[in-house]
């Protein structure tokens, strides 16, 4: 009787133990969803807000996330607003140039808006400029001015 207890326990334990890994990585799957956001916002023109600490775990799920997004939307410029970003680590910097580099590579155009003074800072001590694969503007309002009424012409 005490084998087959012991049995029933440990495998009720294993199959909860499974069951609570298979929950928290559908439940971590969709926060890494939920934390990049690409917003169509026309048929070629997207947004990717992004927000809070980017750190390198998240600079992977951007880069993936944004690659894919291009390809299923079938996007012509993608725009990166980083007005929201607190900070941004050197290396994550060095990855995000890889990440405009193949948005470009893919035929689509990279516009970063919402640049924050410390972020420049940083990538300017750092040389890194971003004017080879991406352009630059001052705010959201003015790129979604630019590209939008563009394509109403």
């Amino acid at each position: 009787m005490n084998n087959n207890i012991d049995f029933f326990l440990n495998s009720f334990f294993l199959s909860y133990s499974q069951f609570k890994d298979d929950l928290i990585s559908s439940q971590r799957k969709l926060v890494e969803h939920l934390s990049v956001p690409i917003i169509p916002v026309s048929a070629s023109v997207a947004v990717l807000p992004l927000i809070g600490h980017v750190d390198e775990y998240r600079i992977r799920i951007i880069e993936e996330k944004a690659l894919i997004e291009i390809s299923n939307l079938k996007l012509q410029t993608l725009v990166l607003d980083l007005s929201g970003v607190t900070t941004m680590e050197q290396s994550v910097i060095a990855k995000f140039e890889d990440i405009l580099t193949g948005v470009s590579m893919m035929g689509c155009k990279a516009v970063l808006t919402g640049l924050r003074a410390e972020l420049v800072r940083k990538m300017v001590s750092m040389g890194v400029t971003f004017h080879q694969h991406a352009e630059t503007h001052g705010t959201l309002q003015q790129t979604l001015r630019k590209y939008l009424v563009a394509q109403e012409i």
